[in-house]
């Protein structure tokens, strides 16, 4: 898949945005046994996600969630998103998946992840 092919899903769920919008941005795409199930946009250490509709439910499962942001925790340390503040479902994704929040300004809630989500404790 090319670059706007990836971005385009992500592009029509916020409004019809033209993909030029993350021109600058690192394009990730997901892929569950060869099929596409998500993209993320990276630009420094912020991150986005646009997960298929189809797969929204099947995703988060702990190893496929693990799998898709250890190599991105392991270069950059660390990453951080937004979410608008009235989005609750973006931010119980967000939050599910493991991002803490951190602050937040009149528009947006601002979250960081700084280890790899669900960790099993140790007795």
């Amino acid at each position: 898949m090319d670059r706007d092919a990836l971005l385009a899903p992500m592009c029509k769920d916020a409004g019809g945005v033209d993909t030029s919008v993350f021109d600058g941005w690192e394009v990730v795409p997901g892929y569950i046994e060869g099929k596409h199930v998500c993209t993320s946009v990276i630009k420094g250490t912020e991150i986005h996600f646009h997960v298929n509709a189809q797969y929204r439910r099947a995703l988060i499962l702990r190893n496929r969630t693990q799998g898709y942001l250890e190599p991105l925790l392991a270069r950059l340390g660390f990453l951080t998103t937004r979410v608008l503040k009235e989005s609750t479902l973006q931010r119980r994704f967000v939050e599910r998946i493991g991002f803490k929040p951190t602050w937040a300004d009149r528009q947006f809630q601002f979250y960081i992840l700084g280890q790899l989500p669900f960790a099993r404790s140790k007795p």
